[in-house]
């Protein structure tokens, strides 16, 4: 019988089954302590009941922040006990949510996990767990090492089966991770914003057996959400070539750069014989002025170079746009759409890429770039709300936002 019991709460999770909350529930449970599981988006009547020693409050995009501090109010009200945030945006606004809980984990909670099962016995405060900020301050991080656990805990959230966005063309659809963070520093992007370009990846062997857990579920189209499959080169394959050989014939999905889908063209092309049929890819826009504010470090003709490249290799290559954006001249979005038809990408371009708008969160690497300085801004407190000096550019915003949502699409990424 364990002598703690912790709860671990999904704020929202990109309408997927909660792996992150899944990966540390499995933490706590390997230090010995009873854990109950949350999904408080998809289920937000279903509290569990306390009492509980420690309660982990996961907050992983930004449609959660929001949802997270009142969750934080609603679970500090309920329980009365140690609260702990995690999560990209837990981190970015961990001033304004360390005016509920008790400390935000700047670092990923399977590797303080003995620590965190530690403040739910009561033999250590949450003030004492590395790279835990509080008000007083912030614990030193741990050594690096990689995210280890015998296997995410899904059973302890809803089936897949009661989330839309598993059912796919496909079939049921897996959402599994080999990496946290990315390597890459484009001044747009959430995951820079939290990680500043670090990376922590899984242990093959876990990410192996989540696949082999979902498989057991009847999935055989996974979906990798790393925000960069090739933060490691090796991970993400070996996992697939290893899930190929236990379960037989699979599809995949995952997201990278369009450089790394130019220069990895030989790991590609392995990839699309052991199942792999979509690449997302976050291509901005089709401006290099706006190429180069976002850091992106790619031009147009590499945006056509990778379409090309995708469709000699043998994948869908499905694209993610930044059309709105405080630099963007009106012209050169009326003639977006005839880029999308010359390139063919038309074809496969989701009509929420045709609207999404730059969110300045709260931590945006852009709010400190030079690029900012004329831009007219007004600070709505979880974001920077930015308006664009040509007044056709916004009434095309709304026309496009109001497209968008009549079919259904108002979201382009699982990590923003």
């Amino acid at each position: 019988m364990s002598d703690a019991r912790a709860l671990v709460v999904s704020a929202f999770e990109a309408e997927l089954q909660p792996l992150t909350c899944a990966c540390a529930a499995a933490a706590l449970r390997d230090q010995g302590a009873d854990v109950t599981g949350w999904d408080a988006h998809a289920f937000p009547d279903a509290m569990p009941d306390g009492p509980f020693d420690l309660v982990l409050l996961s907050v992983q995009q930004f449609e959660g922040v929001e949802r997270g501090l009142a969750l934080a109010e609603r679970l500090s009200a309920a329980y009365g006990t140690t609260l702990v945030a995690f999560g990209q945006y837990a981190q970015m606004n961990h001033r304004r949510f360390l005016e509920t809980v008790d400390a935000v984990l700047m670092e990923e909670p399977e590797l303080v996990a003995a620590e965190l099962a530690d403040v739910a016995r009561r033999t250590r405060a949450a003030s004492e767990v590395p790279a835990a900020i509080t008000r007083h301050g912030m614990r030193p991080r741990p050594p690096h090492r990689r995210i280890k656990v015998p296997v995410p805990a899904r059973e302890l959230f809803p089936s897949m089966v009661h989330y839309p966005a598993h059912h796919t063309p496909y079939g049921l659809m897996g959402n599994v991770e080999a990496t946290r963070g990315c390597h890459h520093k484009c001044t747009y992007c959430s995951v820079y914003g939290a990680y500043d370009g670090g990376v922590a990846a899984y242990d093959a062997d876990t990410v192996l057996a989540d696949c082999l857990q979902l498989a057991d579920e009847g999935v055989r189209h996974f979906c990798f959400i790393d925000a960069e499959f090739f933060n490691s080169r090796t991970i993400g394959a070996k996992v697939v070539r290893r899930l190929v050989d236990e379960v037989g014939p699979i599809t995949f999905e995952f997201t990278t750069r369009v450089d790394h889908v130019l220069s990895y063209g030989k790991e590609l092309t392995e990839l699309v014989e052991l199942g792999l049929t979509k690449v997302t890819s976050a291509l901005e826009f089709p401006s290099n002025r706006i190429l180069r504010i976002f850091d992106k470090h790619i031009t147009v003709d590499d945006m056509r170079a990778a379409v090309a490249e995708a469709e000699r290799i043998g994948f869908v290559l499905y694209p993610t746009f930044i059309p709105f954006t405080p630099w963007i001249e009106y012209d050169e979005l009326l003639t977006f759409e005839d880029f999308l038809i010359e390139t063919g990408l038309a074809r496969v371009t989701d009509p929420t890429a045709l609207q999404t708008r730059l969110l300045l969160f709260k931590g945006s690497p852009l709010l400190a770039s030079p690029w900012m300085e004329d831009v007219a801004t007004k600070d709505r407190g979880l974001w920077v709300e930015w308006t664009h000096p040509d007044p056709r550019v916004e009434e095309l915003w709304v026309q496009r936002r109001a497209d968008a949502e009549d079919v259904g699409k108002v979201r382009c990424c699982v990590k923003c």
